[in-house]
């Protein structure tokens, strides 16, 4: 894999180059978690990959302004009672409750997250603690609930990951080492089911196929026929999935 770029008219187009030996021809993924992603043959030149690119320069600017707008919506937490959270795409409305124990804590119940804060704290101070509070009862949530959808699906691919690990990840939902370690964003805790399964079953396809290439795909889709729309969901909603 290289990271490269070329210029169409006043633009300047990075992207993500991995050759395959097993492709035939060049495809061309565009997406907010890894930008611009091109897969050619092998053997396909300098020259001939360039124009390939240039022909679909429109459409991936076109793709890249979806993304920005899609990126722009979620709009900013306020982590007061009322809003809504999701867990495994199930709506919480968050309850902000004063209490007089030392340590604020987390419940569900009934549809709905109660947070416990002390009483009197500044308004800048009690929302920093709600929202700190929330990350790490999600990230316990995701610990305990996303590492068995990928044990799930590792004996329908015959996989057996060597770990599974759940932590914070800026700018991808998902990773695999070559040594089989398997690392999930704890955001997905907020996913429905379906999704979590795609980024799990996809982690797990690269333990198969390092790269994207058709025959990642095609592994893809023998596993989950429907990738493409929950990639599709992913692709809009991602952004949403966010403390």
């Amino acid at each position: 894999m290289t990271y490269a770029a070329f210029t169409y008219g006043s633009t300047v187009i990075p992207y993500l180059l991995i050759r395959a030996a097993e492709a035939k021809a060049v495809t061309i993924t565009v997406e907010l978690e890894h930008g611009v992603e091109v897969t050619a043959p092998a053997d396909l030149n300098e020259s001939q990959l360039e124009a390939v690119l240039h022909k679909k320069a429109p459409w991936i600017l076109n793709k890249l302004q979806a993304l920005d707008q899609i990126a722009a919506q979620p709009p900013r937490k306020e982590f007061i009672s009322g809003e809504k959270f999701a867990l495994l795409g199930h709506p919480h409305t968050l309850v902000v409750e004063e209490r007089a124990e030392r340590k604020p804590f987390v419940v569900m119940r009934g549809g709905q997250l109660i947070v416990t804060v002390k009483p009197s704290l500044p308004v800048w101070d009690r929302r920093a603690l709600v929202r700190d509070t929330l990350q790490q009862w999600y990230l316990r949530q995701a610990q305990q609930k996303l590492p068995a959808q990928v044990a799930l699906y590792a004996p329908k691919l015959g996989i057996a990951p060597d770990k599974i690990v759940v932590r914070d990840l800026e700018k991808r939902w998902g990773s695999c080492t070559p040594r089989g370690t398997i690392t999930l964003n704890w955001r997905l805790i907020m996913a429905p089911i379906p999704i979590v399964d795609y980024i799990a079953v996809h982690e797990l396809c690269h333990l198969k196929v390092a790269n994207h290439s058709p025959a990642f795909w095609e592994l893809l889709r023998a596993v989950l026929p429907d990738y493409a729309e929950r990639r599709e969901w992913l692709r809009v909603n991602g952004p949403t999935l966010t403390l």
